[in-house]
């Protein structure tokens, strides 16, 4: 007996040590995490090691690792590298709940117990250690600067073929480069305090203010207030720290109304590397932001702050398990309808806030649009209790609102949709809340109506046909043609079709979706390359082929594509159009197939360019070809003064950096004639020729 309870005694103490110690511990296997303790709760600003039994690992852990590489596949290396030698010992960057960067050295070591495998981990913080390593890296790089310029400098001096005329002429030249800028860019200078010391005439046009109401004032002059102070507040710590800041900025011109421009400020400093100044290069985005909506991915809701779709879209494809919750008030068009928008909007206005009030760890709150909001669950002990949590939540929100005078009695429905059943849970809950209003339920469960849903997987017929055209070699290769606007030659765009087995043919908006969700896409890609390169090979003509962020980031399938290139040397021939209508996340990526098909003699063209996803800085660092201006501008460009300012605006930047561009749906005379009047290089569409069969 006196030994048993010395185990037991022993038991308490190894756990109160490891509970207590003052160095951050975790104790986990493969598969889950198992404890933590006091500290390393703290270093995740967690309230209690408690909460850590229920954390997600997506929620501490993101993506990528500073070295670009995905942060699961390199600790798995770790793990086995653990589990071989017994002990490793590696640095990582972890967030905390409250999405803080921490970055920390592991010790993590292999501890069997009872014939199972865990794994203990110590971590050291090493937040410091990495903001002292930034600023001696950013110090030399700009001592690296200097030498180089010194260098530059030395050897205007002593070239013997380099006289006093010569330098004066590159001063001369560098001059001419400075009224470049001025001239295309607005342009300001400002002292360590922000007090404006230089404006150009651009900055004075755009702004309504001349240079006597600018000079000496804070740039704040210009600040729009739906600017908030924490954006301002990341910016000067940017170039206070001699970074170089790069953002899009709403400024307010002098009459009180907005503008968009893409901001660049560079800390200037002297031979001391102390900051002397700064510059701010802004090129004006007015039209195309307000046009292209690209404040959609400042993911807010205007009305009530909340994050809006495009954020919810976001962070589900950062979530492995979670479901979402979709909430809507019903009748609310009474509301509006009856009392005023004015009045409807300051009802969702204190809904959101009654959301917010909730406060539960591991919600995330929504407003996706008119009266619809949602919640990502992302906690696996909410999970399995929702129903209780939900039914808890609806008696909360269905309470009172008070708006000035009026008392308002909103009605709820919530439907949920889990990410474990459905591969795309936000269409999954949008189904789910149109019958949980038709079956009259406050709260809905889409798993458990799973025969409902299958009432609209008719897809699954589409996946046949499109399996079956794949087995049969009934994709299809059509061209349209591409005509350059000076020369008149011509190449073909190569385009998808897919023939059934009752002899149809299928445009690619009705199967490509469905494809993609079938994994069949690539399959797709790969016989359309296959038998376009055969066709071309032998025929003296250019052919662009269209190639999505998905193929590209499939390595199978972008080796096939090459191989094909080679065995049918087609390579000068053909030109590979990037889908910019999809987002490209890993830049990365995206830049190493441009150098590949390169090397290889491809040229590269950015498709559908001014929609969707455009970016500027993109077209920039990647080295393409040509620029293809999306149909839904190029259609109205003869009747929409703000799309021909649009298009000449993209046209113009093409211009600059030597990109040849051209304009897609050309379907009539008209616009053909405005794309010649904007010097666009080339011209696509109906009016020149319909796509016809090839092979």
């Amino acid at each position: 007996m006196t030994e048993n309870y010395k185990e037991i005694d022993n038991l308490e103490i190894y756990k109160y040590s490891f509970l207590n110690s003052n160095e951050a511990m975790i104790i986990f296997t493969s598969k889950e995490f198992i404890a933590c303790n006091n500290e390393l709760a703290k270093f995740l600003e967690l309230k209690s090691t408690d909460d850590f039994k229920t954390l997600n690992p997506f929620e501490i852990i993101p993506a990528y690792q500073p070295d670009g590489t995905l942060s699961h596949l390199k600790f798995k290396e770790y793990l086995e590298i653990c589990k071989n030698l017994g002990e490793v010992r590696f640095n990582w960057l972890y967030k905390t709940v409250k999405n803080k960067d921490l970055f920390v050295e592991v010790l993590l070591k292999k501890i069997t117990f009872d014939n199972k495998e865990y794994f203990l981990a110590k971590w050291l913080n090493r937040n410091e250690l990495r903001k002292l390593e930034k600023e001696l890296e950013n110090k030399n790089l700009q001592l690296e600067k200097k030498k180089t310029y010194l260098n530059e400098i030395d050897s205007i001096f002593k070239e013997q073929n380099i006289n006093k005329d010569d330098f004066v002429d590159t001063l001369f030249l560098l001059n001419e480069y400075k009224n470049a800028i001025d001239e295309s860019s607005i342009v300001s200078k400002s002292d360590k305090q922000g007090k404006i010391t230089f404006v150009n005439n651009k900055f004075c046009e755009i702004s309504g203010y001349n240079k006597e109401e600018l000079i000496g004032k804070n740039h704040n002059i210009v600040r729009h207030p739906s600017m908030g102070k924490d954006f301002f507040k990341n910016l000067w710590k940017t170039i206070l720290n001699k970074n170089i800041f790069r953002g899009v900025i709403v400024n307010k011109k002098k009459d009180g109304n907005p503008y968009y421009v893409d901001t660049t400020i560079v800390p200037i400093v002297d031979k001391y590397n102390e900051i002397i100044e700064f510059i701010a290069v802004r090129h004006d985005i007015t039209q195309i932001y307000e046009k292209e909506k690209i404040i959609q991915e400042q993911y807010m809701d205007d009305l009530t702050k909340l994050p809006n779709r495009q954020k919810l879209i976001s962070d589900l494809k950062d979530t492995k398990d979670a479901s979402i919750v979709l909430i809507d008030i019903a009748k609310f068009k009474d509301i509006n309808e009856f009392y005023g928008y004015e009045i409807g909007d300051l009802v969702l206005k204190e809904f959101a806030k009654n959301l917010q009030k909730l406060d539960i760890f591991g919600l995330n709150f929504y407003k996706l649009s008119n009266d619809i909001f949602a919640i990502l669950v992302l906690k696996n002990s909410l999970i399995e209790s929702l129903p209780e949590l939900l039914n808890n939540i609806l008696e909360k929100i269905e309470k009172k609102i008070v708006v000035e005078k009026y008392n308002f009695s909103l009605s709820i429905f919530m439907a949920v949709a889990s990410k474990n059943f459905f591969e795309n849970p936000l269409i999954a809950v949008e189904f789910a809340m149109n019958l949980a209003k038709n079956k009259n339920k406050k709260i809905l469960f889409l798993e458990q109506h799973l025969e409902e849903y299958e009432k609209i997987k008719r897809n699954k017929e589409l996946i046949e046909i499109i399996k079956n055209a794949i087995l049969e070699n009934n994709i299809l290769v059509y061209g349209q043609k591409i005509l350059n606007n000076i020369t008149k030659e011509e190449k073909y765009e190569t385009l998808m079709r897919l023939k059934t087995s009752d002899n149809k043919i299928l445009l690619p908006y009705t199967f490509l979706e469905v494809s993609k969700k079938a994994n069949l896409y690539l399959d797709l890609t790969k016989a359309l390359v296959k038998k376009a390169c055969s066709y071309f090979k032998d025929k003296d003509c250019e052919f662009n082929i269209n190639l999505t962020v998905e193929d590209i980031k499939d390595e199978n399938t972008i080796n096939y594509i090459f191989e094909n290139i080679k065995k049918t040397n087609t390579a000068s021939k053909i030109t590979f159009e990037i889908v910019e209508s999809e987002a490209i996340d890993d830049f990365g990526l995206i830049n190493e197939f441009v150098k590949k098909a390169k090397n290889l003699g491809c040229k590269i063209a950015i498709d559908d360019f001014g929609t969707g996803y455009s970016n500027f800085e993109y077209i920039i660092k990647l080295n393409i070809d040509f620029i293809k201006i999306d149909g839904s501008l190029v259609k109205n460009i003869s009747n929409d003064k703000n799309v021909e300012l649009a298009i000449k605006t993209i046209n113009s930047f093409a211009k600059v950096l030597n990109i040849k561009t051209v304009a897609e749906f050309v379907h009539n005379e008209e616009v053909m004639q405005k794309v010649n009047e904007l010097n666009i290089d080339y011209s696509q569409g109906y009016h020149l020729h319909k796509p016809e069969y090839l092979v």
